[in-house]
């Protein structure tokens, strides 16, 4: 079965390569790569990811962060050969750091003033992968914030601010997986309560990690992605 994987904030797919390999050989797994464009937001990857489903085979569809409300609202249209949907440290609405008792909603007024290419690596390592930080990890996340146009970044940020994919979720028939990372510092339990209460046959497994679940834990991961669907 096909495991089409839609990307994080960075839109790509250099971060994802482990997780990508350790699906492989069992699964066909492979990214999108988003266009680096700032055009295009929630409404619009909706559109430009739905033609590139498959139409002849089984497949899953795995939204990790950023790409989880695009990959509910693909679900949601229920494509005829789509067998399961994942979620991997994602919401369906705007989520809530841990350390903020406001959430994402003042995330588009800062954003524009804010420096992006300026904020420190450390800063950013520190939020995303946690203890799991090792210097490879870091490159490779350097690699993908240089690749990505602030314009870009600034967009997709002022998109999760006001995202609410709930009412798709509900529409989804898919058996669904939601893995959650207990040591995120970016997504906080809120997010997994509004989708088990959007939908509550979801499925929910925890793993000891950072937001960049997917790249600290890919082999786990991968495992237990693979246990979940060979028993759906």
């Amino acid at each position: 079965m096909r495991c089409l994987v839609l990307p994080g904030l960075d839109g790509g797919g250099a971060l994802l390569a482990d997780f990508l390999d350790a699906m492989r050989p069992r699964f066909d797994a492979r990214t999108l790569v988003y266009p680096n464009d700032p055009a295009l937001g929630y409404d619009e990857l909706v559109e430009w990811v739905w033609p590139q489903l498959p139409a002849h085979e089984p497949f899953a569809l795995i939204g990790e962060s950023f790409s989880g409300p695009v990959a509910i609202r693909l679900a949601a249209r229920r494509p005829r050969q789509l067998q399961a949907l994942v979620l991997c440290a994602s919401f369906a609405r705007a989520p809530r750091p841990p350390w903020s008792p406001l959430g994402m909603a003042a995330l588009p007024a800062w954003t524009h003033a804010l420096p992006l290419r300026q904020v420190p690596l450390a800063a950013v390592a520190r939020a995303t992968l946690g203890r799991w930080s090792t210097p490879q990890r870091r490159q490779r996340l350097r690699a993908a914030l240089d690749a990505l146009h602030p314009a870009v970044l600034r967009k997709r940020l002022g998109e999760i601010a006001r995202v609410d994919a709930r009412a798709a979720l509900a529409e989804v028939a898919a058996p669904t997986l939601y893995l959650r990372a207990t040591a995120d510092r970016l997504v906080s339990h809120d997010s997994w309560d509004e989708i088990r209460r959007a939908r509550p046959h979801t499925e929910c497994i925890a793993l000891d990690a950072p937001h960049f679940l997917l790249q600290a834990r890919a082999g786990e991961a991968a495992a237990q992605i693979a246990r979940w669907l060979d028993r759906c």
